[in-house]
């Protein structure tokens, strides 16, 4: 019945060639302004997975109760100087407050002026006691421009240096005045960082600075914006990754960031992906095919199909997300198994049986009209398997592929047959494949052993496959060569916060002490940690600093500045006097010093004032912060300020209590055991690790009933067609080796089941029946494995699979990471199909018959 109809279809497009075409242009016109007008892309977890549980719950009161930490973009701010570290901080949190119409809760914890001045109390005891050393070192110094804030005096402790005993770090003190001045000659900035001298650091320091959208705002301000507004201010400040020379470097991360990154690389890999596919397919076309017409028609249904598909997807689902986007590329697998299945036919038809056009056309439509039929109907349940599950981005993939599907159904029987018509009758080619037929001989010959190997095998499969493991972390699936993928690892590694830690939140802190004796722990973080600890000792150890330095803390009326003539002659004069060979200084002590003085002696007035102010202002800033630093007192927690309470002490009094791990929770089984540890401790731990924890659960569950569903209504639906369990039992037999097998390597080169290619396994029954299908009706049709051998139907099936495998070998590619393993198992998986339906399926197909 599906047959007749169909051909009176395709004789009535026939006739009507010209205006077929016509009214399908208009169609795909349409589409196309639909498609692009209305495109929309989504990476959010909340929207692509379904979630309604309690660990949703505790996710969602903590959102509520602390909104600022979730939902943020983190730049992160490295240095190994302390002076560079602060100062970009600051421009950047200003640069970011300075625009409220794009940026909200600008936070960097710890750099702001309260923790600032109390850097002394927060300091270990060590920590203090090295800085007091420090501080003793630099007292001459601080002393000296307290009460001369001019160059006039460093000038002279220069001077007393080298004719008396040097002071300690002379020589540094000396390179940093020689680098200024030679720079100040130069006419560039002069300053010395002496904040470094004081705050060495032992490596590099990384500072976090939290920002989230700006709420409320029309239109909306995306994740695309931020982003985008973040790039623009790093590069206009100068502070690209590997920009600047003294190894300053400035990163984005952070859940905003992670997720537009994974879009930008899901959509380019799509992108690369579909450039690939198009230039594989073209060369398996021109090998295997060889005729211009049948090309060209095979790559305008595919064009026409994707448009199609993308204006039906805008219109039902609404948008793609990173995983419905995958089936651009399967379309071209999906859309040229069928045209090839027709168009082949018909070449066949026209080269051996010679007849015309339309009698062509209706014995290709007569010859496979019903099999694509079947293969629409079983590959679009195949998909649908994901519409009823909880997982919404495999169910808008399954809505929006069977959709497409049918599109490709309707463009089979209706473009192609008008394109044929209109352009007349395709080189004649006849390609059998004698190699695959002697093959199949030959595994026909042996079929007891083949019958035997393939079992060993399978079973031996599936005890390996029995091994895999699902990865339910959607960093799996994100690019690890992104600038936010390496900066996460970098904090994580060095055990800084970012999105992957656990949270708790209650009206009083959890027992530290209990979860810290947990061996997945690292620490505990509570409101009170916000406070320094020993404070009584590290105050008397401040008032013992403020003692020793009291003449340049307190240096009472302060000398005329000098001129610049003054500093001049002070300058030649001091440059002479180390020439002299009086200094007592080590030999090779003062040469870029006295360099940069010559230097000094041929500038400009202006070059004076320069230095003066590079090497005096940063002086006196850490004069001003010591003054306040040695003075401050105990610290309470309402002497905090707001901003940094607000963001562990909500305003109806809930505590915010933070538990990072003890070990890199990359690997899923780490993760999995630091979630159940807290968890067993504190129920309530909630964070993104445990809403991954969750939705993996979720994932699993939808991936079961979609797997049930696909493989149920597949097998019922080609029982009604077929009406013999031993047909219906041979196509799946392919499908199930194809998947114990791809499993099986899965485990072998460690790629495991993620919240993306998880998809593979159904999408091997959706896909997958559609050569067994072909074949099965073929032989049907032809009544033995020589003349089945010798059709179309090999052939097509063999180029159909090629290009199937070049599509998503191409997808491997993808710098998605969730994408490429996508492509990867697929182009493993469809390999596997070819194998067995090609070789595996007519053997014992043949054996039926008993030949």
């Amino acid at each position: 019945m599906v047959s007749r109809w169909l051909s009176s279809w395709v004789a009535l497009v026939t006739k009507r060639a010209r205006l077929t075409l016509l009214l399908l242009g208009i169609v795909t016109a349409g589409c196309t302004w639909i498609a692009i007008t209305q495109f929309h892309m989504n990476a959010e977890l909340g929207d692509l997975i379904t979630q309604e549980a309690p660990w949703r719950d505790d996710f969602d009161r903590f959102e509520a109760g602390f909104p600022d930490l979730v939902r943020t973009a983190v730049i992160v701010v490295s240095s190994s100087s302390a002076h560079r570290l602060e100062r970009t901080t600051s421009a950047i949190v200003a640069r970011l407050e300075a625009q409220p119409e794009r940026f909200s809760a600008v936070a960097a914890p710890g750099s702001e002026p309260f923790f600032r001045d109390h850097a002394l109390l927060y300091m270990s005891i060590d920590e203090l006691d090295d800085m007091g050393d420090r501080l003793a070192e630099a007292q001459p110094w601080l002393s000296a421009v307290a009460s001369d804030p001019s160059l006039r005096s460093v000038l002279n402790l220069v001077e007393d240096g080298a004719r008396n005993e040097a002071p300690p770090r002379f020589a540094r003190v000396l390179e940093l005045l020689g680098d200024s001045a030679h720079r100040a000659a130069a006419g560039e900035d002069a300053a010395i960082a002496w904040t470094d001298e004081l705050f060495a650091l032992d490596a590099e320091r990384h500072q976090l600075i939290y920002v989230k959208a700006a709420q409320g705002r029309e239109p909306p301000v995306t994740d695309a914006d931020v982003v985008a507004a973040l790039r623009d201010m790093v590069a206009e400040l100068g502070l690209d990754e590997g920009s600047d020379p003294h190894g300053l470097t400035v990163r984005l991360t952070g859940e905003i960031v992670l997720q537009h990154e994974e879009l930008e690389a899901a959509v380019g890999g799509v992108t690369l992906a579909g450039w690939l596919s198009l230039i594989l397919l073209f060369c398996v076309l021109i090998v295997g095919v060889r005729s211009g017409k049948i090309i060209v028609a095979t790559f305008t249904m595919l064009a026409i199909g994707i448009v199609w598909t993308s204006a039906y997807a805008m219109l039902t689902v609404g948008e793609y997300n990173t995983l419905s986007v995958v089936f651009i590329v399967m379309f071209f697998g999906l859309g040229v198994d069928f045209a090839l299945h027709f168009s082949l036919r018909y070449q066949e038809a026209i080269s051996r049986d010679g007849e015309d056009v339309a009698a062509a056309l209706g014995a290709s439509v007569s010859g496979v009209g019903r099999a694509i039929s079947l293969c629409t109907v079983t590959t679009a349940l195949g998909f649908l398997g994901f519409w009823p599950t909880a997982y919404q981005g495999l169910a808008d993939l399954g809505v929006i592929s069977a959709g497409g599907m049918a599109v490709a159904w309707f463009l089979t029987f209706t473009f192609l047959p008008a394109f044929y018509a209109l352009v007349g009758p395709p080189r004649p080619h006849q390609m059998d494949l004698p190699t695959s037929e002697g093959i199949v001989r030959w595994l026909f010959g042996h079929r007891r052993w083949v019958v035997l190997v393939v079992a060993v095998g399978g079973v031996s499969a599936a005890a390996v496959a029995s091994r895999s493991h699902f990865d339910y972390s959607v960093l799996a699936l994100k690019d690890p060569t992104s600038e936010s993928m390496r900066t996460l690892r970098v904090l994580q590694r060095e055990g800084l916060a970012t999105d992957y830690q656990l949270a708790v939140v209650a009206p009083a802190p959890v027992d530290a002490g209990k979860l810290e004796q947990l061996a997945e722990v690292e620490e505990v973080l509570g409101p009170d940690d916000l406070l320094p600890v020993d404070v009584e000792d590290k105050l008397w150890a401040l008032a013992d600093l403020q003692q020793m330095l009291w003449t340049a803390l307190y240096p009472g009326d302060g000398e005329t500045p000098p001129d610049v003539a003054a500093l001049r002659r002070q300058g030649v004069a001091l440059a002479e006097f180390l020439a002299s060979g009086e200094a007592e200084l080590a030999e090779g002590t003062a040469l870029d010093f006295r360099a940069g003085l010559a230097a000094m002696a041929q500038a400009e007035d202006s070059a004076w004032l320069t230095w003066q102010r590079g090497v005096i202002d940063n002086l006196q800033e850490e004069l001003a912060w010591l003054r306040r630093a040695v003075a401050v007192a105990e610290v309470e927690f309402t002497d905090l300020p707001e901003d940094v309470r607000a963001r562990v002490v909500n305003a109806e009094g809930q505590m915010l209590s933070v538990i990072t791990p003890a070990e890199d929770i990359a690997p899923v089984a780490a993760l999995s055991a630091f979630i159940s540890a807290v968890r067993d401790v504190e129920p309530n731990a909630t964070g993104r690790p445990v809403i991954e924890w969750g939705v993996g659960g979720i994932v699993i569950s939808a991936f079961q009933q979609a797997l049930l569903f696909a493989i149920g209504a597949i097998v019922l639906v080609l029982f009604l067609v077929l009406r013999n369990a031993r047909l219906v039992m041979l196509i799946l037999l392919p499908l199930l080796l194809t998947t114990v097998f791809t499993l099986a390597l899965s485990v072998v080169f460690d790629v495991p089941i993620n919240m993306a290619n998880i998809l593979v396994i159904p999408l091997i029954f959706g896909l997958g029946v559609d050569n067994g299908i072909h074949v099965v009706d073929r032989y049907l049709g032809e009544g033995d494995m020589d003349h089945l051998m010798h059709s179309s139907t090999p052939r097509a099936v063999m180029l159909s699979t090629l290009t199937t495998i070049g599509a998503f070998a191409a997808l491997s590619l993808s710098p998605h990471a969730g994408t490429a393993s996508i492509g990867l198992l697929l182009t493993v998986a469809i390999g596997f199909l070819l194998v067995f339906t090609v070789f595996l399926l007519p053997v014992l197909l043949n054996t039926g018959r008993g030949e």
